[in-house]
């Protein structure tokens, strides 16, 4: 897999409808599609490439054919949400979001219906696949923006993680009151991502900029797992394979790590620096990761990773 000019891959996901079938994107908004796991790609037609930023890619997990991509420009007919319904062969600017900064998009694990977004202006939520938008905001307390990277917990769709560029913070109510999760993390930590055991909802592990953080109590405290890591690597993504919680993967600006205790020990399993992470629904031993090279995939369940063919068309 070639990455030229523009060409560097920043985001990879895979299709639980379709086996076989990948997305990537670039950080210029280029979108690709695989239908062979990544051995060839194809450019499907997006309004905004090249005219925006791209920060998130969402397959719909309930309703089949259903992307979303989140992307910011200066141009306002580009920034906020883009949805198709037909695999990409068409798009839909969404209300509600059109013409804001859009840094981070999720959907619920138990209702692909139910979207979170992280905008300029703090934490917008869906509950109908995007038609419409509620802003989290509270009039009597602050709340989290910029917000550039949402998660919502899979036990519970009122608890809502959001990560700033300083720090991070919680709701468990919905929206309407947020607190700020800072104590045992450095005051200008970008925060990347939050990733929750699925089992053990309390037990949540931060990217950021300073590196990776563990929390054993939902996020009122956290401790830097600097020494574990081996040093505070920059880290974008933190992903689990689907039914295995116990192994974390981390996507950082020095290698793509893995650690098969729930980061108590890490290893790097790829030098390439590498944004994005992605497991086949089917198969838990595929895992695909973006990279400045590239698309890696690796058939082992992660131990080893190749670089997909230079002739792939991507």
């Amino acid at each position: 897999m070639s990455s030229g000019p523009g060409r560097l891959v920043t985001l990879i996901q895979t299709d639980p409808h379709h086996p076989g079938t990948l997305l990537a994107g670039t950080a210029a908004a280029q979108l690709f599609r695989s239908r062979d796991g990544g051995v060839s790609w194809i450019p499907l037609s997006f309004p905004a490439a090249l005219h925006a930023g791209l920060h998130a890619l969402v397959i719909d997990n309930s309703k089949p054919d259903t992307y979303f991509v989140a992307l910011s420009s200066e141009l306002p007919q580009y920034a906020g949400v883009f949805r198709t319904v037909d695999e990409g062969a068409t798009w839909e600017h969404l209300p509600g979001l059109d013409q804001k900064q859009v840094f981070a998009l999720t959907c619920w694990a138990s209702d692909g219906r139910v979207l979170g977004a992280g905008t300029q202006e703090g934490v917008f939520l869906s509950q109908d696949g995007g038609d419409t938008w509620k802003h989290l905001s509270s009039s009597n307390s602050s709340w989290p923006r910029p917000v550039v990277s949402i998660t919502l917990d899979a036990k519970s769709r009122n608890t809502i993680y959001a990560g700033t560029p300083h720090l991070a913070w919680k709701t468990t109510d919905g929206g309407k009151r947020w607190f700020r999760m800072s104590r045992g993390m450095r005051d200008d930590s970008d925060i990347f991502v939050i990733n929750v055991d699925g089992v053990r909802p309390k037990r949540l592990l931060a990217g950021a900029c300073s590196g990776i953080y563990r929390s054993v109590d939902g996020g009122f405290t956290w401790k830097s797992l600097e020494d574990a890591v081996g040093g505070q690597h920059r880290t974008y993504l933190l992903a689990r394979p689907p039914g295995r919680p116990n192994i974390v993967f981390a996507a950082t600006s020095d290698g793509l790590m893995q650690s098969s205790d729930g980061g108590g020990t890490w290893q790097i399993v790829s030098p390439q620096s590498t944004r994005s992470i992605a497991f086949d629904p089917v198969d838990s031993n595929l895992v695909f990761a973006a990279t400045d090279k590239g698309v890696l995939r690796s058939q082992d369940g992660g131990m080893h990773f190749t670089v997909l063919s230079t002739d792939s068309g991507l």
